[in-house]
């Protein structure tokens, strides 16, 4: 596996506190700040749904704090790149019209900020379609690079500064990632998904515990009985 590289200078990493934005953190916080140079800024945000979204924010910021605590870095309180209310589920934008807004506002913030390197950590699903599968993968990867080009239209007026934006986890599998987790030795009790009855958190539980390396991790932790997951027979 070729691990990705986690860049040396100032970045704003997108957040949503799970395994991978966790990974990230991790690979953030081992990164020597130069003399009055500041490390990476979390900037709290989820591109993985737009649904129950009052019980997820405060959960989210929660885990992002706790994440950014243990690993010395700093948290964005002001911003989000969390999805807008909507009267009703019928006017919600497309998950990739949120996507492209969230990655906008991170990328005009860190121009902002003078940071030019702006990090989600978006991952694409596994499946048994490889077409699907690279599919995700190029949709990702343009969504970012466009949104940098349209958030740097405005450099000149903000300081100069050129923003990009990478995905240094799109390609990467649930192993890998795993992998990669035990490697830093992560603080894995930090993920939103631990220890909460919130929605879809089972089923994250699910997807990692799969995953030799994590459920080995997770063994000793407490679980409430609300986190146990149950599959379908």
């Amino acid at each position: 596996m070729q691990i990705p590289r986690y860049p040396s200078e100032p970045c704003l990493l997108i957040t949503d506190a799970g395994l991978a934005s966790l990974v990230l953190t991790a690979m953030a916080s081992e990164q020597p700040a130069a003399d009055n140079q500041q490390k990476t800024t979390l900037y709290p945000g989820w591109w993985t749904s737009q649904s129950d979204m009052d019980l997820r924010i405060p959960a989210i910021d929660r885990a992002v704090e706790m994440q950014a605590d243990l690993l010395s870095l700093t948290v964005i309180r002001d911003h989000a790149g969390y999805p807008e209310e909507s009267p009703s589920r019928g006017q919600q934008s497309s998950l990739g019209v949120h996507q492209t807004r969230m990655l906008l506002d991170a990328a005009t913030l860190a121009i902002q900020l003078g940071i030019k390197r702006v990090i989600w950590p978006i991952q694409a699903d596994e499946t048994d379609d490889p077409a699907l599968h690279l599919d995700q993968i190029a949709t990702a990867i343009d969504r970012a690079l466009l949104t940098a080009r349209l958030a740097t239209l405005d450099a000149p007026d903000q300081g100069g500064v050129e923003v990009t934006i990478e995905t240094p986890l799109i390609d990467l599998s649930n192993q890998q990632i795993s992998d990669l987790a035990a490697d830093l030795n992560v603080p894995i009790s930090s993920c939103w998904w631990i220890n909460t009855g919130l929605p879809d958190a089972p089923m994250h539980h699910q997807r990692w515990t799969k995953q030799p390396i994590i459920a080995s991790m997770l063994e000793h932790l407490p679980v409430s009985k609300k986190q146990i997951p149950t599959l379908n027979t």
